[in-house]
């Protein structure tokens, strides 16, 4: 077998100097995969047009099993077959959701549409731990949006939910012989089973594999609860919520060189090199932060997600108000999963209060007499939380321009509540140190939030 190069041209794969009947193969089936791919993309267009959904989702089901049909029946032009493809079909005979897709397909062909159905679920998001919420259910219960919201409890309707409190309601399609796994999810989990098979395929004939095909979880199906729901804000009712979207940015050597006259070596991050702990990569982030908190006199807030010690999406985190960073690292946290992170690091600028001056709120912002610190934060799969810290001395009072930076303060005592949705898409979450975290509140004078017999933690 020659060992070819091969490339994409409209999704179809070219090869140069191939064995021909091999590569045709593999080219019908790539043909198809990435016919699944674009039906995929066109249901999760349409999630919200139930006939126009119905369409892109059956097709992409019954292409999805031609891909195999298509394999299979070209077969005799691949070596050794059946030895390459009796560990996939194994794997996928024990598979659940391999299996419905298989006896879905024969539903759509032989008895007709399936029978699927749209359901809503609303939860109240106003604060970092998990607040009030429904199960699942048929969306033919609830005329609008503004219904739910109106059906909401009087009972949590306390002042800190209507001023930071958001109602989310996600929405989701499934299939009545998969019910509890929505039905996109379940397609890009089969459609990264095919892709993987198709990769081994290509290695098996020993042809390059084309980076649209090696790509077998694509981004947009790892969509986040943010691309399929409705935000309410509880105190008026108006729209908010994010969106996600993604950047490259390309660093050349004229931006580096920019990075340096202005920041200094530290700039360079060769200070990285030398760390091999995720305290030391933290804290080598957190030197940096400072060097740019000194020059520019702010800091804007960013989210580091890492695989390791390896930071892997960088993402700016501004935001309005208490109720939208609420929503926000909930998302966020979704986000950590399905990119694979089991790490994740925020700086920002923060608002500090101590002693006699923290509000009963607890909130650093409703301070009299707060005070600013440069933060970092930092948290990882294994259930460990840290932060430095360093208190910010203006040159005059509202000046931008900072004076010096206090020196760096290293905590990992206390539970950071705002990690919460991280360490419960992980689970390590630490409920003994939540109950410390929630002793030492109430010994500060904390009021905290309560909602009949419960409490919503800040």
């Amino acid at each position: 077998m020659w060992c070819v190069n091969m490339r994409l041209e409209t999704g179809v794969l070219v090869g140069v100097s191939e064995t021909k009947s091999s590569v045709s193969a593999s080219q019908a089936v790539v043909s198809r995969l990435l016919q699944m791919r674009q039906l995929w993309d066109d249901a999760a267009a349409a999630y919200f047009y139930p006939e126009r959904f119905q369409v892109a989702l059956q097709n992409c089901i019954t292409t999805s099993r031609t891909v195999t049909f298509i394999l299979q029946s070209n077969k005799h032009k691949i070596d050794c077959f059946d030895e390459w493809y009796a560990p996939h079909q194994e794997r996928w005979r024990s598979n659940p959701i391999m299996t419905w897709v298989r006896d879905a397909r024969n539903s759509i062909e032989k008895r007709g549409d399936l029978n699927t159905l749209s359901q809503v679920r609303a939860m109240i998001v106003s604060g970092y731990l998990d607040g009030p919420e429904t199960p699942w259910m048929s969306q033919v219960l609830f005329a609008s949006p503004d219904h739910i919201l109106a059906s909401v409890p009087k009972k949590f309707l306390i002042p800190h939910i209507l001023e930071n409190g958001t109602l989310l309601i996600e929405r989701r399609w499934v299939d009545s012989e998969l019910p509890k796994m929505e039905v996109l999810e379940a397609l890009a989990f089969v459609y990264s089973e095919l892709a993987d098979m198709v990769v081994s395929l290509l290695e098996h004939i020993k042809v390059d594999v084309p980076s649209i095909v090696g790509d077998t979880r694509p981004d947009a199906m790892g969509a986040l609860a943010m691309d399929r729901a409705i935000y309410l804000s509880m105190r008026d009712g108006s729209l908010r919520g994010f969106r996600h979207f993604r950047r490259l940015i390309d660093i050349t050597p004229k931006d580096t060189n920019k990075l340096i006259s202005r920041y200094g070596k530290i700039a360079t991050w060769e200070h990285l090199k030398e760390a091999k702990t995720f305290r030391a990569v933290a804290e080598a982030c957190y030197q940096n932060a400072r060097a740019v908190m000194l020059r520019d006199g702010y800091h804007q807030s960013f989210i580091f997600l890492m695989k390791g010690l390896v930071v892997i999406r960088v993402i700016s985190v501004d935001h309005p108000d208490r109720a939208s960073r609420y929503v926000l690292m909930r998302e966020l946290a979704r986000l950590a999963r399905i990119e694979g992170a089991d790490g994740v690091m925020m700086i920002s600028e923060v608002w500090t209060a101590h002693g006699k001056d923290v509000p009963k709120s607890g909130f650093a912002a409703d301070a009299i007499n707060r005070g600013e610190a440069l933060m970092l934060s930092a948290a990882n799969s294994q259930g460990r939380s840290f932060m430095f810290c360093s208190t910010i001395e203006r040159r005059r009072i509202a000046s931008k321009k900072v004076k010096s930076l206090g020196e760096i303060v290293f905590e990992e005592d206390h539970f950071q509540f705002f990690w919460y949705p991280f360490m419960k898409e992980w689970g390590c979450v630490d409920e003994e140190k939540i109950r410390k975290s929630f002793s030492y509140m109430n010994k500060m004078g904390i009021e905290l939030p309560k909602i009949v017999e419960g409490q919503n933690c800040q």
